[in-house]
């Protein structure tokens, strides 16, 4: 079985612990556990992360081991 990639910015990570959004979030989340998907997030997000709640920060970074840090190239910022 092939797993597939999928990226996270910074509202999904908060979508965790936002009442419309908790669900559907944390679904995602579990099935990144389960292995079903390989997480992506980008260098910038965690940028973002520093004016994010603390638990928000924290669940980022419980992530951040089993994810792969994108690093956003100066072109794709212009765009």
């Amino acid at each position: 079985m092939r797993i597939r990639r999928a990226y996270a910015d910074t509202s999904v990570f908060g979508g965790c612990f936002d009442e419309e959004f908790e669900s559907p979030s944390r679904a995602f989340f579990a099935e990144v556990a389960a292995g079903r998907f390989r997480l992506h997030t980008a260098a910038l997000v965690r940028a973002e992360m520093e004016g994010a709640p603390a638990e928000v920060r924290r669940f980022f970074q419980s992530q951040l081991p089993s994810a792969e840090l994108v690093e956003v190239s100066e072109q794709a910022l212009v765009l």
